[in-house]
């Protein structure tokens, strides 16, 4: 029985998926944590896929924190039981963005890139509902995320 390129090729990225899975749920954070890979100097074409990566990855993470469910431009307020009124939003962690770039194990013409990143819920408390939201806010949780993209040599990032 053949088996699919297509579908040898999603079975490879899932398995590479697997260790940053396993990575996620280990505590602490781990976002700038240095790698193997971080360690070898690229070869040009490599360097090349980074930084078009770099790039498009960049937009998509300025696309995702525009867009975000309960961002900023959609704020949650509520009134708490003590009286005083809470305000909260999410966002990206801009400044804590890492993007990666490998040549794929199963054929050295594809790359896999991964962006890993925080989502922040930030909050600020008021006796107003106004004064909530032109308060000072502050991170009351965070969420670390990982997206894998692949790329055949020139083809582009999906």
């Amino acid at each position: 029985m053949r088996i699919p390129a297509s579908l040898l090729a999603v079975s490879m990225l899932l398995l590479l998926a697997l260790p940053a899975l396993a990575a996620e749920s280990a505590p602490g954070p781990q976002l700038k944590a240095p790698t193997e890979e971080a360690a070898k100097p690229m070869d040009s074409e490599l360097a090349r896929e980074h930084q078009r990566f770099s790039q498009f990855a960049r937009q998509q993470v300025e696309r995702m924190n525009a867009n975000i469910l309960g961002g900023k431009n959609s704020m949650h307020v509520r009134k708490g039981s003590d009286g005083l009124y809470h305000a909260s939003y999410k966002t990206i962690d801009l400044g804590e963005v890492v993007f990666r770039v490998h040549r794929a194990q199963h054929d050295p013409r594809y790359f896999v890139g991964d962006m890993v990143y925080k989502e922040l819920v930030l909050e600020s408390v008021g006796q107003t509902a106004e004064a909530c939201r032109r308060g000072s806010f502050a991170t009351v949780a965070e969420k670390p995320n990982r997206i894998i993209y692949s790329s055949k040599c020139g083809g582009g990032w999906n």
